[in-house]
């Protein structure tokens, strides 16, 4: 706390001792002029006290002032931040908003070019042998489903139906046999068919009292001669892994190609 530098109290002092010797009334009048003095100078003292107040609300108002504009530089620096990362993301939204315009393009072409695949498999299964029928057009049927699926994108699409290229293409590479129930004759029969490749597709029943190969001209099940019947045995045999392979004979029928 500052303090005043008044003669005030310097004076009274002087005064006391000089009124030792004055009379009772200019003492009467000098102990007044005294007092008047002392409040003076109280009042000088709280004036002071009420500057030094002043001078420390002064203080604190100019410390918090500077720390409110070191906040609000640093919140103008903030707001400088954030309306460049705001004008880098309308910028990359922008280039997102044109690359899905190329996309629904590039959709827009594809489809239809996805949906001839899809037919072109469909009639290809249809004039093909009549090997798992029912599996392989319910694997078209499923095609069609992803095609009108919005939630399937347009590359998964495309991989299911390459897919079931590469599964028909296989069908003509292997030998394959597995056990089927048909109708010959009005009755129910159990077969293993035998599918070589696409160059002969028979059946046999385990009695061997049924043999019959697939006549593609005809498009009908057409019996075999009973010396194809110990062959196609060995055949079975070999694709359910049971024999080793061996140089066989069987049934086929000419295919006329149109040129």
């Amino acid at each position: 706390m500052k303090e005043v530098l008044t003669p005030a109290r310097g004076v009274i002092a002087a005064a006391l001792i000089a009124g030792l010797a004055m009379p009772a009334v200019a003492q009467s009048q000098l102990r007044q002029a005294l007092e008047t003095g002392e409040q003076a100078t109280r009042r000088a003292e709280q004036v002071q006290e009420q500057i030094n107040q002043l001078d420390d609300q002064r203080s604190d108002l100019v410390s918090e002032f500077r720390t409110l504009l070191q906040r609000t530089q640093a919140a103008q620096l903030y707001a400088r931040q954030q309306e460049k990362v705001v004008e880098s993301q309308r910028r990359e939204l922008e280039s997102l908003t044109e690359q899905l315009g190329r996309v629904d393009e590039i959709t827009a072409q594809t489809t239809p070019m996805l949906l001839d695949m899809i037919s072109d498999l469909e009639a290809f299964v249809q004039a093909d042998l009549p090997f798992r029928t029912e599996d392989r057009m319910e694997r078209i049927a499923n095609l069609r489903a992803a095609m009108e699926n919005a939630q399937v994108p347009i590359v998964e699409q495309y991989r299911l139906i390459i897919e079931a290229y590469k599964s028909e293409m296989e069908y003509g590479r292997t030998i394959d046999t597995w056990p089927e129930e048909i109708d010959i004759n009005g009755n129910s029969v159990m077969v293993d068919m035998f599918l070589y490749g696409r160059v002969a597709l028979v059946y046999m029943s385990p009695d061997r009292r049924y043999a019959a190969r697939w006549d593609r001209n005809e498009e009908q099940w057409v019996p075999v001669e009973s010396r194809f019947k110990e062959d196609i045995a060995t055949a079975i045999k070999v694709a359910k892994g049971t024999t080793t392979p061996s140089v066989l004979y069987a049934p086929a029928s000419k295919l006329d190609v149109e040129i």
